[in-house]
């Protein structure tokens, strides 16, 4: 699992040491998600803002040049932001979307990158829908991580927006419960695929219902 954020997170893990090792999550994200429609008014894509915590995105910029403002140039970064969509693909890029009826199914990212602002990196990418989904009725979508190797939540602030939704469309953000304490090792984490479900059980959900 840890070839998701390819060389970063066993460098972080490394030098964080072991005591932060043997707990879950090893990665703190917090998201913004536009949802997109097309002119007709279907569903087509998710566009995500994730900004990565700070010892991350430290970890994450060993070796990469600052500009003479002190910053870190889109450009420097757009190898880092391809690594991170392309080790994303195993895990259907953490995206969960469904209808009333049927899960959707999503391609790959498209219009990624990587900015860094106020000492903290955010991955930006659009995640298009495989085919346009009808939004009449309701739309369930969760982002999170299977195994629970990178924890997901909300910005405070305009966390969700609807872009080119149709008239009287609205959504809401539901967040769970909190899960009873489970006295695990790393060894059950280790164990965990793309397949588990462990994750969900922190997932905020966004419902959206649309006329």
């Amino acid at each position: 699992m840890r070839q998701r954020f390819a060389f970063l997170l066993a460098a972080a893990l490394s030098c964080l040491g072991a005591g932060v090792a043997e707990a879950h999550p090893h990665v703190w994200v917090t998201m913004r998600t536009t949802i997109l429609f097309d002119p007709q008014g279907n569903f087509v894509g998710l566009r995500n803002d994730w900004t990565f915590d700070e010892a991350f995105t430290a970890f994450a910029l060993q070796g990469f040049p600052k500009d003479a403002n002190g910053n870190y140039a889109k450009e420097t970064l757009a190898p880092l932001a391809e690594v991170n969509v392309t080790s994303l693909k195993e895990y259907d890029y953490f995206a969960h979307g469904k209808t009333a009826k049927a899960k959707m199914a999503f391609k790959d990212p498209v219009d990624y990158s990587l900015t860094f602002d106020k000492d903290l990196l955010t991955l930006h990418f659009t995640l298009p829908v495989a085919k346009p989904v009808p939004s009449k009725g309701s739309l369930t979508f969760e982002l999170y991580d299977p195994t629970y190797f990178v924890s997901f939540d909300f910005e405070e602030k305009d966390p969700v927006r609807l872009e080119g939704a149709p008239s009287g469309c609205t959504f809401s953000v539901v967040t769970p419960s909190q899960p009873q304490t489970m006295q695990v090792d790393e060894s059950f984490f280790t164990n965990l695929t793309s397949s588990s479900t462990y994750g969900a059980q922190y997932a905020d959900k966004i419902l959206v219902k649309c006329p």
